[in-house]
């Protein structure tokens, strides 16, 4: 088939097109142009300086843009001023550095900028901050943006095991565990007033000798996750938490604040003489990814504790054992898990995952003067059997509970509003229309002061915080 003479010329005329077209060059804006950051600051808050021979610690990501405000695109070369020299390292369009070139920025359009820093130690007890920009540079014209952090020195322990006796002290600088840290058999860890101690990703601490935590009302002891920033305050699983293994007695812990663990406190074994595994004083366990408190046939006394916000259980009592609790506040509203069960729970039995019953032994759990509160109808779990014995003797509390099987014998106020500050921000303080309000009463030894130390009306709330006039 023969074409005519106007066809040919058309298909050469539009391959010149095509051609040209390919053949345009890139058009970039070649006047001044000034990036717009989205912020004239990046803070890091606190962050601990670097464990010497190490990289870690490094600090969360901030993320920033930057934008191009023209309709032509541009190409930018940034660069640290502290140069190689610099704590910071930023990455932009998967290039890292402290320098990077040829970033093309579309019209109208923004980049990322990844910022993280790693502090060198500035030999100082209190945080010193630590100042850097990032400079952008386009046709000649800079713009920047500030990084600031403050570098905090830090005592470090990292797979640290304890066989002799040893005292933390308040010495400035807070103490960082990496990995784990032990206390064994014959040796016992003392923490003294004041001291801060920071709990990396995955660290435990086990306790097979003893721990003896002597915290004041003024000076409380904190063992938290190792991002000291607001934040992540609210956030479980930062850590795994404090195990007492098989065998540790004579441990006891006063106005601590022990959050954002896993499982905040774990007490295994009930001791073979008459001791106490653990005696809480004053002590707040909060924001914990499983349990605040978890006792398998262990031997655990409390007074003013708040145990609160917890994945499943504020308190469980698993296999038996021996628990009095007296002035105590155990609240979940968090949300950190869905959870249809009560997150207050006690057992004489261990079951498999079918609930077929594999072991059990005798129970007694004493409570007075506490607050078992949540969202859920029934906060009370309680699993037993008559195999063995199971004593749960609670009087003079305010519970939110249906009262399962009759278990509540003596008296308690049942499902009447503890109207707790903000439970919202994990503040589970009253005010004077609680139920709680002027309901305690004395059990044993009268307890004088709340969990913040402060001292109790001689007609007492209940739970672990006191409403001041």
């Amino acid at each position: 088939m023969q074409h005519p003479r106007w066809f040919f010329t058309s298909i050469a005329a539009l391959f010149l097109l095509l051609c040209m077209g390919g053949c345009k060059p890139e058009q970039f804006f070649t006047s001044n142009n000034t990036l717009i950051y989205s912020k004239d600051t990046v803070w890091f808050d606190t962050v601990f300086t670097r464990k010497t021979g190490s990289t870690y610690p490094i600090s969360v990501t901030k993320i920033i843009s930057i934008k191009n405000p023209e309709s032509l695109p541009v190409k930018a070369n940034f660069k640290l001023a502290g140069g190689e020299a610099s704590q910071f390292r930023v990455a932009i369009d998967g290039e890292s550095g402290t320098q990077i070139n040829n970033i093309e920025i579309n019209g109208k359009d923004s980049v990322f900028v990844f910022v993280q820093c790693k502090l060198e130690p500035n030999n100082t007890n209190l945080p010193s901050i630590v100042l850097d920009s990032l400079i952008a540079d386009v046709n000649g014209k800079t713009t920047n943006t500030k990084l600031a952090a403050y570098g905090w020195d830090a005592n470090y322990y990292h797979d640290t095991i304890f066989d002799q006796n040893i005292t933390w002290n308040n010495n400035g600088k807070p103490y960082v565990i990496v990995g784990y840290l032990g206390v064994t058999q014959g040796a016992t860890l003392t923490i003294n007033s004041g001291v801060s101690i920071y709990a990396s990703a995955q660290t435990s601490i086990y306790i097979g000798g003893s721990l003896n935590i002597k915290g004041t009302a003024t000076d409380r002891v904190k063992i938290l996750g190792d991002k000291p920033t607001w934040a992540p305050q609210f956030l479980p699983n930062q850590w795994r938490g404090i195990h007492f293994v098989v065998g540790s007695t004579n441990n006891k812990i006063q106005f601590a604040d022990i959050t954002n663990a896993t499982i905040g406190i774990r007490v295994d074994s009930l001791p073979v003489n008459a001791q106490n595994n653990l005696t809480l004083q004053n002590t707040r366990v909060q924001y914990c990814g499983q349990a605040c408190l978890l006792g398998i046939t262990a031997h655990i006394d409390a007074t003013n504790c708040l145990f609160a916000d917890a994945g499943s259980y504020t308190f469980l009592g698993l296999l038996g054992g021996k628990y009095a609790f007296n002035h105590c506040t155990f609240g979940e509203y968090s949300g950190i898990a869905s959870r249809t069960d009560g997150h207050f729970a006690i057992t004489n039995t261990l079951r498999n995952g079918n609930g077929v019953l594999l072991k059990h032994t005798s129970l007694d759990c004493q409570m007075y003067n506490s607050i078992v509160y949540g969202y859920n109808k029934e906060e009370l779990e309680i699993d037993q059997t008559n195999l063995s014995p199971f004593n749960f003797n609670a009087e003079n509390n305010l519970l939110k509970s249906q009262n399962p099987n009759g278990i509540l014998i003596k008296p308690n106020t049942l499902n009447k509003d503890p109207k707790f500050l903000d439970t919202d921000r994990g503040n589970y303080q009253i005010d004077s229309t609680s139920a709680a309000y002027k309901k305690a009463t004395t059990f044993g030894t009268p307890i004088p002061i709340d969990l913040l130390g402060n001292t109790r009306k001689s007609l007492s709330d209940l739970g672990c915080y006191e409403k001041l006039p």
